[in-house]
């Protein structure tokens, strides 16, 4: 008796045990959200997420936007199911979207069905963290709410019912149809709730009294859930609403809309043959977008149809119109030419302005070998649509065959500027071969080549095609007037090789030639300030206002304003430029250099470095890395700030700048060995990393090197400062004064202020040491400015006594020298000068004052005539 009760209940016990939560389960189970004991949903607040229960629903509270957070009831997984929901939607005056999460095996693959605050639904997929649209942002159904609006809108609620069975998915708005989609990539997992916020909404205002909200972008609540995953009942709810006459057939349309916006032509096409089955009638619209859905399939018999009962609808109309061109097309496609020809004559009569029409009829022209009159069809089609470049290349390629060489080249030159502008290098790519063809000594063609090679970014062509164009150009007679972009592009290339002092005439040039363009104003402007580094330049303030004035909202002149006012102390006014930038361009690395440089010189060097500390993709280019080494180069933080011209350089590796200032950097360290490898891998150097080379191998001894390396910086630039005084004082070590000289004349034709000014006259002393000696008179102080190393001078005879200034001679006894005024106090019984210490007659014995005197008496007395 015992024994039988006990294996009762032991049997109840077990049939009590709840699954294991990996179990797939059919069950009818509805969300308890009164008390967070009966929740099965996994709730609890993140950094990017709050989640609790309030007033019987499910709160989910975001903090920050471009976020998507969910919260998962873990207990079980469905395959087969009928999600039921009850969801509102609050975006707090930005735009936001609710939705579920179902299939989910982990945070990396599920399905999501969400909806958002204008009034929107879309369904997607991700596996393996690689998403993939089923159905794009697609308007609800006008009976399932209120209609779609604008973000910023108040609370949305919506009661969606969702029905997965197998690979079929179906969505129910508000008990209507909104979608049907096949996919099976997922066949079973658990269910989340979700919530993503795009954009914030303004901050409220905040009565007195009143408890300040949370910080949240969006919020949304679940008011009510339940799961239906009994084969049975999920295989009867699927039954009932596929295929169901009764759902409204404009939903139909507006999920093939999405479809074909997607790029995806055969649901959408059933999805529009079911809404005509379903009694809708075939209104104009939707008979075009079923032409062009068949067309796309390949199903010209259905394309047809649909096309030519669009046109018997109404050829006036718009969508009239555009089933105009379809035809064309269809008979295009279909290799109907002739009876393209035929058709295209008479619409181009009817719709003389529509360029696809002129197009299709040039192609059927062409297919009948009728080459003139297709040249002149695509020509019309050019002119009817100018910012098409396909309809100038097909015109260009029709002239080439009709023999009419000129016309094709200005037409592959019209296709070229339109694909330019564009910034579309792959088509402008395939006409280059056609224009250095025809083009060959064309100075255009040869400019667009070269503008095409700098989009593409292969310098050596760029430069070779531009000094080509240039060439051609000057050959002419009259030269024409130059290309201003031509001009930029050459400037922009020599500053690629660090060569500014070259690049600026032709920044000049190009802003002159285009003065109302802005960007060729801020680029010289630049240009100006990284070459001279002078932020009171008269000229570069010019231009700087000039940019500013044509593009006031540019972030990137706004951001080169605020380096400028930062250069001169100005940090208030840079921090009103840096705000404008930042919210035009954002926090790129640009704008973090100038601010890092901001609070460097508000005193907070660390606060400095914060800013320009950046991981992976921040920094692509490592200009933050190099700023941050400059910072603490200025701070004498010299192994620091190595370090971070390490990370620049690793990031950019040919950057010349970061190489120089890594170098520079070393050489404060006395590493000038790797100093020395740093700037040998520099290639093609420019003068500032020449005058570093050269600096580098003076510390080595290697003096043959140093002069190369200054001289062929000066080749590059003869008015490069640095490197006239590094030579200077080359020449000086190696006592060669002559070349010193030569230094110094160029140096005098430099405007030089400050250090520069002090440097050359410290070198200007220094050769005049070298080579001339001062010798005093013993007795009043004056001195004499001779040469150390004098030719003898010539004998000459004196007819007159020299002026007092000049000198009267060296006692040979103690060595002293006089002048003649000091001279004359001590004669002997001769009358000559004699020594007031010794009382030894003075003699002019060194040959530099023999020359003073020679001088004198060259110039002031007449020669002793000889016979």
């Amino acid at each position: 008796m015992f024994g039988f009760l006990k294996k009762f209940f032991r049997r109840y016990r077990l049939r009590q045990e709840k699954p294991d939560a990996d179990t797939l389960i059919e069950e009818k189970w509805e969300a308890d959200f009164s008390k967070s004991q009966r929740l099965r949903f996994d709730i609890k607040s993140e950094t990017s997420h709050d989640a609790y229960i309030q007033n019987k629903s499910l709160v989910l509270g975001l903090k920050k936007t471009n976020c998507i957070a969910w919260v998962t009831d873990p207990l079980y997984r469905y395959g087969d199911q009928v999600l039921e929901a009850r969801i509102t939607l609050d975006p707090l005056g930005g735009y936001a979207a609710a939705g579920l999460m179902f299939r989910v095996v982990d945070e990396g693959t599920f399905y999501s069905v969400l909806f958002s605050s204008k009034g929107y639904f879309r369904v997607d997929v991700v596996r393996n963290n690689t998403p993939l649209t089923l159905a794009g942002w697609t308007e609800l159904p006008p009976e399932a709410g209120s209609p779609p609006g604008a973000a910023g809108e108040g609370p949305r609620t919506v009661s969606p019912a969702i029905i997965a069975y197998g690979d079929h998915l179906l969505l129910l708005v508000n008990g209507h149809w909104a979608a049907e989609i096949r996919d099976g990539t997922i066949p079973s997992g658990r269910i989340c709730f979700c919530l993503a916020s795009y954009k914030a909404g303004a901050p409220g205002e905040i009565r007195p009294g009143e408890p300040a909200p949370p910080a949240y972008t969006a919020q949304a609540f679940l008011e009510s859930l339940s799961v239906e995953s009994r084969i049975g009942e999920v295989n009867a709810r699927y039954e009932t609403w596929a295929d169901n006459p009764r759902i409204d057939p404009q939903s139909r349309f507006r999920l093939a809309e999405t479809f074909t916006a997607m790029g995806q032509p055969n649901p959408a096409l059933v999805q529009m043959k079911k809404a005509w089955e379903s009694g809708a009638a075939k209104e104009q619209p939707q008979l075009l977008l079923a032409g062009r859905l068949a067309l796309a399939l390949d199903l010209t018999g259905e394309a047809e149809e649909y096309i030519r009962s669009c046109l018997e609808a109404g050829p006036d109309t718009l969508p009239g119109r555009d089933a105009a061109v379809e035809k064309a097309k269809l008979l295009y496609i279909m290799g109907r030419f002739e009876e393209l020809r035929q058709y295209g004559e008479e619409a181009v009569k009817i719709l003389p302005g529509n360029g696809d029409l002129w197009t299709f009829l040039g192609h059927a022209y062409g297919y009948l070998a009728c080459y003139q009159e297709a040249a002149l069809a695509y020509d019309r089609a050019f002119e009817s649509d100018g910012e098409k470049g396909l309809p100038a290349q097909n015109a260009a390629n029709a002239y080439e065959l009709a023999g009419r060489q000129r016309e094709a080249l200005d037409r592959y030159l019209k296709a070229g500027r339109v694909f330019l502008s564009q910034g579309n290098y792959a088509d402008l790519g395939n006409l280059i071969p056609k224009l250095l063809f025809l083009g060959k000594e064309d100075w255009e063609a040869r400019g667009l080549a070269g503008k095409w090679a700098f989009g593409i970014e292969d310098w050596p062509l760029a430069a070779k095609e531009f000094s080509r164009a240039e060439t051609l150009r000057k050959a002419q007679n009259p030269p024409p007037p130059e290309d201003p972009a031509l001009v930029f592009l050459r400037g922009l290339l020599l500053l690629r090789k660090g060569k500014r002092e070259k690049a600026l005439p032709l920044l000049e040039k190009a802003a002159a030639l285009a003065p109302d363009y802005g960007l060729f104003r801020f680029r010289l402007a630049e240009n100006r300030f990284l070459l001279r580094g002078d932020p009171r330049d008269p000229k570069l303030l010019a231009d700087l206002e000039a940019a500013l004035t044509l593009a006031p909202e540019d972030g990137w002149v706004r951001n080169l304003a605020a380096q400028i006012a930062l250069s001169r102390g100005d940090l208030d006014e840079a921090a009103e430029h840096l705000e404008k930038a930042a919210r035009s361009l954002g926090d790129v690395p640009a704008v973090r250099v100038n601010r890092g440089v901001m609070y460097y010189l508000r005193g907070a060097p660390d606060k400095a470095l914060e800013v320009l500390s950046a991981e992976g993709e921040e920094d692509p280019s490592g200009v933050m890395a190099n700023c941050g080494g400059n910072l603490l180069v200025r701070s004498g933080r010299y192994e620091e700030a190595d370090g971070y011209y390490r990370k620049a350089l690793a990031l950019d590796p040919g950057n010349i700048e970061y190489r120089c200032n890594r170098a520079s950097c070393l050489i404060e360290l006395g590493a000038y060995g790797e100093a020395d490898t740093v700037l040998t891998q520099v290639p093609d150097p420019p003068p500032a990393a020449l005058e570093l080379i050269a600096f580098v191998a003076v510390k080595k001894g290697e003096y043959p090197r140093a002069e190369a390396a200054c001289r062929a910086a000066l080749e590059q630039d003869p008015h490069h400062v640095p490197s006239l005084f590094s030579l200077g004082w080359i020449y000086r070590t190696l006592s060669r004064w002559d070349d010193l000289r030569g230094i110094m004349a160029l140096l005098d034709k430099e405007v030089l202020e400050g250090e520069d000014s002090a440097r050359r006259d410290e070198l200007a002393r220094q050769l005049e040491d070298a080579l001339f000696r001062l010798i005093p008179c013993a007795s009043c102080g004056r001195s004499w400015r001779a040469p150390r190393s004098p030719e003898n001078a010539p004998p000459i005879r004196l007819f007159a006594m020299p002026p007092d200034e000049l000198p009267a001679g060296t006692c040979p006894e103690c060595g002293s020298t006089y002048c003649i005024g000091c001279g004359k106090e001590h004669l002997d019984g001769e009358s000559r000068f004699v020594c007031p210490r010794c009382g030894k007659p003075l003699k002019l014995i060194d040959e530099g004052l023999k020359r003073l005197v020679y001088d004198w008496a060259a110039g002031a007395l007449p020669r002793e005539k000889t016979e």
